[in-house]
């Protein structure tokens, strides 16, 4: 009786100091509540973070043209110290920081170091990695291929890992796409060959009568920040760091409350109405905030002066559905960037422009602590030179305006789309 008493009295010890770790480990997780502040929006400058504001111009190559580049596939474009690579599905291009073009890597085809499109495009240390679906492509920086390696994104035969990061030399941390509902992985860290090293299991399971997948499904975020890599998946709520021992560590919660998605709705069968919901698209940080992409759906507060038909024939009353977010991490505060009704695309969402009265910033990818990007269509980026939204805007360096009215003047409708990239003060 003596020994059961010492046991239980140890285990129940056992107990009361690994939930108290729990919680000390859980208070390091800061709350961001986007249902609380959903509609706390106001207007804010991209000169209170004291900013600096660069344009970068790809250099037109005989006929590798790149076509619109999307900011639902920030998997598409990477940027190292010295090199920006970027794909639009059909053309994989190597640029340095400029924008002076120095070559393409592989080519559409069937060919060795060929492709039929690209889904995913990183930069290594000194190599490219281009996954084409399930397979994955490996070349030098001079764009000359080193080889293939078949179905390493289809690991085990069932787990599609649509969008990826390179974590070292030999591994990629990736998201698995629940297309199914209940696959048993959320993320996996594999090698070259599709080789498990360390798994991340899935806590978001339901049962969906037919397999699907799209956009949200494939859909993860990720980016590097202080030598840490940041990871959330589209319907998690929380955003992890991944350690050097591959451990994830939740770092940030965000609430939806009310206005997320119920599980029970990806279950359903056919499409869903993604427009009655609030989703978090991107989280990207700086040392004092967290700018987050959030759609808003038919919530969006602003629409369009006049109605736009897409390439489909359909009209739509929205230039974007996005708000931008920042939250101040020292005070623990939220708040919107107020959107604006207008039919000018680069005007309607995003930090307020009062730099050089150029596009208003919504961020698509992180480059480093303290730099993102936004890339801009070049006959978006003229109309807003033109349009009364740049015209109207008094800016704080009137000079940089005119710089930036020259740039635009300087493009033609076709050329190829222009980096906005912004450096925050540290």
């Amino acid at each position: 009786n003596l020994s059961i008493g010492l046991f239980f009295f140890f285990f129940n010890i056992i107990i009361i100091s690994c939930q108290y770790n729990r919680t000390k480990e859980d208070r390091h997780i800061s709350v961001v509540d986007i249902a609380a502040n959903i509609n706390n929006m106001e207007v804010i400058n991209l000169s209170k973070f004291e900013c600096k504001i660069k344009y970068v111009v790809f250099e037109k190559k005989e006929d590798l043209h790149l076509k619109a580049l999307n900011a639902y596939r920030p998997n598409l474009f990477d940027i190292s110290e010295s090199l920006i690579l970027v794909s639009d599905i059909r053309n994989c291009l190597l640029y340095d920081t400029t924008g002076h073009f120095i070559t393409a890597i592989g080519r559409l085809g069937r060919g060795p170091g060929e492709y039929s499109y690209v889904t995913n495009a990183s930069i290594g240390n000194n190599k490219i990695y281009i996954s084409t679906l399930y397979d994955l492509m490996e070349y030098f920086t001079d764009g000359s291929y080193i080889g293939c390696y078949p179905k390493t994104f289809l690991v085990e035969d069932q787990y599609f890992i649509p969008n990826w990061i390179v974590i070292n030399d030999t591994l990629f941390f990736g998201h698995v796409s629940n297309s199914t509902g209940n696959k048993a992985y959320k993320a996996l860290i594999i090698n070259k060959k599709g080789n498990i090293k360390k798994s991340f299991n899935n806590y978001i399971q339901f049962s969906r009568e037919q397999e699907a997948a799209g956009l949200s499904e494939y859909y993860a975020c990720f980016n590097h920040f202080k030598n840490q890599v940041f990871y959330k998946e589209f319907y998690n709520d929380t955003l992890f760091s991944l350690d050097d021992s591959f451990m994830l560590t939740p770092k940030y919660y965000f609430n939806l409350g009310r206005y997320k998605e119920p599980v029970s709705e990806r279950a359903k069968p056919g499409s869903r109405d993604m427009m009655k919901h609030v989703y978090l698209w991107g989280v990207f940080q700086t040392q004092n905030y967290l700018f987050l992409t959030c759609g808003y759906g038919d919530k969006f507060p602003a629409r369009r002066l006049s109605p736009k038909t897409n390439i489909f024939g359909t009209s739509s009353m929205y230039n974007s559905t996005l708000v931008l977010g920042i939250f101040d991490i020292n005070h623990k505060e939220l708040e919107f960037v107020c959107p604006t009704t207008t039919d000018n695309p680069l005007f309607t969402s995003g930090l307020y422009n009062d730099i050089d009265a150029g596009p208003r910033f919504l961020p698509h990818k992180q480059i480093n602590d303290s730099t993102m990007v936004m890339w801009i269509e070049a006959k978006q980026l003229k109309e807003h030179v033109e349009s009364d939204d740049f015209r109207n805007n008094v800016p704080k360096y009137p000079d940089k305006k005119q710089k930036l009215e020259e740039l635009a003047n300087k493009l033609s409708v076709t050329d190829n789309p222009v980096l906005m990239i912004v450096t925050f003060k540290e």
